[in-house]
């Protein structure tokens, strides 16, 4: 199994994170519960509610969940998925109040 440093999985989680930060310079945080949360390339918790590329871009109602951007996703056989990058939500998103 091969490990990588705190600072190069850091410097890799900001790399992968950049290009979908909005104006404030960081990912919006988790505004719910995630205790228990399984978070794994195989099984991820998150993207039973967030895994949504048809809303990209659509306006949601109160209380509905973001749906992942556009820039989460690569393009396999025509069929979007969570690129390998983004599967690991809380590298990027931390969890908010």
């Amino acid at each position: 199994m091969l490990r990588l440093a705190p600072a190069v999985i850091a410097v890799a989680s900001l790399l992968v994170c950049a290009p979908a930060l909005g104006q404030t310079g960081t990912p919006p945080p988790i505004n719910h519960p995630i205790d228990g949360y399984l978070v794994t390339r195989a099984e991820n918790n998150c993207l039973e509610c967030h895994d949504k590329p048809r809303d990209i871009g659509k306006k949601r109602s109160k209380g509905a969940p973001t749906p992942a951007p556009k820039g989460h996703y690569a393009g396999l056989e025509g069929k979007p998925e969570i690129a390998a990058g983004h599967f690991n939500c809380t590298s990027c998103h931390v969890k908010g109040k």
